[in-house]
């Protein structure tokens, strides 16, 4: 009997210890894993100072560590072009300036000068003998209006064609008449229309006409009115070149006719006149 107690009293103590210790041995694992040190992370990458991140930067991950003196470039940075275009709100050139209102056209103030040579033929039937003066002198012609639509144009006129020195002939015998100058003279309204491309133009005119035949030397006072006054027309036609906005030099071609009654006699005196003149025209 005392061996069996023996043996029951340490199987006992056995099975009390192994009770024990599965007991205690959560406490103990959990007391070791707290107590066990774990290893610090490494610190995160930290900007010098007085530099910030800068809008839309996301800092590198902690475990990330950039070489010495290596700052990365923000996230809205590009590299340059190959060129700087100029800046959005420049503006652009102003354009040049274009020709001022009128330029080569025809509207507006109409005037016109025409001077050069003319030729001048005047006849009248006296008791059924044909008298003819003629001769070569000068012709003149001025015309002052406005447009009334463009290169249609509307104006007064002045004209005159001469003949120096003219030839008198009745009945068959011909006379020089020295220091003498026959000269048509004619007034009235006219109207021109230009070919804009060509700057080409034709005019036309009626007018109040008379025929007088004066004595130019320095000692006389001889002459005078030859006829009435009667009807007269005429026909040019031109061509000019623009020197200016508004100013045009040219050459043109005129001719004229005219009846009248004579002023001393009961007949008829018909007279013609051409000229080519060189003219300045405004407009």
């Amino acid at each position: 009997m005392p061996v069996q107690t023996k043996r029951s009293s340490l199987g006992s103590f056995v099975a009390g210890s192994l009770v024990l210790w599965l007991a205690a041995a959560p406490a103990q694992a959990q007391s070791s894993q707290r107590s066990e040190p774990t290893a610090a992370p490494p610190p995160a990458y930290a900007p010098p100072p007085g530099y910030g991140y800068p809008p839309g930067y996301y800092p590198p991950p902690a475990a990330y560590y950039p070489p010495p003196g290596y700052y990365p470039p923000p996230a809205a940075y590009y590299p340059p072009p190959g060129y700087y275009p100029p800046p959005a709100t420049t503006s652009p050139p102003p354009p040049p300036p274009g020709p001022p209102p009128g330029h080569h056209q025809h509207d507006g103030l109409y005037m016109r000068l025409g001077f050069g040579l003319g030729y001048l033929r005047a006849s009248d039937g006296r008791l059924g003998t044909t008298e003819t003066i003629s001769g070569a002198g000068v012709g003149m012609d001025f015309a002052l209006g406005a447009a009334v639509a463009r290169n249609l144009l509307i104006f007064g006129n002045l004209t005159m064609t001469s003949a120096t020195d003219p030839t008198r002939t009745y009945a068959g015998t011909s006379q020089t008449l020295t220091s003498s100058e026959l000269s048509l003279w004619g007034i009235g309204p006219g109207v021109a229309y230009y070919l804009e491309r060509l700057n080409l133009y034709f005019s036309g005119t009626v007018s109040l006409s008379n025929v007088s035949l004066s004595d130019t030397s320095m000692n006389s006072t001889g002459g005078g009115d030859l006829t009435d006054f009667g009807f007269g027309a005429g026909l040019m036609v031109g061509k000019e070149w623009w020197v200016s906005s508004n100013w045009g030099l040219g050459a043109a071609a005129l001719a004229r006719f005219a009846s009248m009654a004579m002023k001393d006699y009961d007949a008829r005196m018909t007279a013609t006149g051409i000229s080519l003149l060189f003219s300045a025209t405004f407009n």
